[in-house]
Order: C-alpha cells, then structure tokens, then sequence
C-alpha cells in the first residue's frame, strides 16, 4: 500500500483535500485552545476562510481532471 501525505498543491483526491481542512481544524483548536484573545479568533476566521476557499478550488480541480479523464476514455483509440 503507497501512502503519501495530502497534497497541497496538486490535490488529486478527495482524501487530499479532507487530510488538509482536518489539519487546518486541528491548528485552529489547539491554537484557541491556549490562546483566548480576540485578535487570535480574528485570525483564527481569516485563516479558516482561506481554508474553505482552498477546499473549494481544490474539490473544482479534482472534478475537472475527473470530467478531462472520463471524456478521454470515451473517446475510441483511433481518434487519439
């Protein structure tokens, strides 16, 4: 069994993408969890949203390269 780490990057799976906001939860927890001052959860929701709007380019990329594979096997191996 190969496992790699999440990609950042180049995320290919859904797995990618989970591996990457779980990570960003748990920052995000530990850091409120030692620090209570407003400034910290000011920073704390920029970085959450930055998070989500990753996940989002990266959900949109991994459906592209999906959708891109799939009319590839459609397609007879003459017509490549």
């Amino acid at each position: 069994m190969d496992a790699r780490l999440p990609s950042v990057r180049h995320p290919h799976s859904f797995y990618d993408v989970f591996g990457v906001v779980a990570a960003a939860v748990a920052i995000m927890a530990l850091v409120l969890m030692i620090r209570h001052g407003s400034i910290v959860r000011i920073e704390m929701v920029a970085f959450m949203a930055i998070v989500f709007l990753w996940a989002g380019w990266a959900i949109e990329r991994i459906l592209t390269e999906s959708e891109e594979q799939s009319k590839r096997r459609q397609r007879p191996p003459w017509d490549q």
